[in-house]
């Protein structure tokens, strides 16, 4: 029975697949809250805790996207996608650009530092940096 509960407990931990909001490594911010990545993907907010405007990038990867407003909002994927055709029609805003991994957002972050973007994994990239983790079963 122990030994059940032993492996279940590794299991659930290696099974864990974090997701990395990251930024340019010379970005001055050095980490984000829950809110204000929050309010950043929700269009509540389009600046960093510095005052600096940033440009953030959504993910190809349906899969990930998933994940991510899930466990950052609470919405699921047709609701964040509803929530924001809702800002778009209303000409709130502009819709957030896709990117399709690391080697995208690390492109994107040879022209500026004013990025932020999630990944599945640690950066590899020398040209980024994490700000926040979002913990996820």
């Amino acid at each position: 029975m122990r030994s059940l509960l032993l492996l279940t407990i590794l299991l659930s931990a290696i099974c864990r697949a974090d997701i990395y909001l990251v930024t340019h490594k010379h970005n001055p911010v050095e980490s984000l809250t829950e809110q204000q990545v929050r309010d950043l993907y929700l269009a509540r907010s389009k600046a960093l805790p510095n005052g600096e405007f940033v440009t953030v990038f959504d993910h190809e990867d349906q899969v990930l996207r998933s994940r991510f407003f899930k466990a950052l909002t609470g919405m699921s994927l047709r609701q964040a996608d509803a929530y924001w055709a809702r800002l778009i029609f209303a000409g709130r805003i502009l819709p957030l650009e896709h990117v399709n991994g690391e080697a995208a957002l690390a492109e994107i972050a040879r022209e500026t530092k004013d990025i932020l973007g999630y990944i599945d994994k640690p950066p590899d990239s020398q040209l980024l940096k994490v700000l926040y983790v979002i913990q996820t079963p």
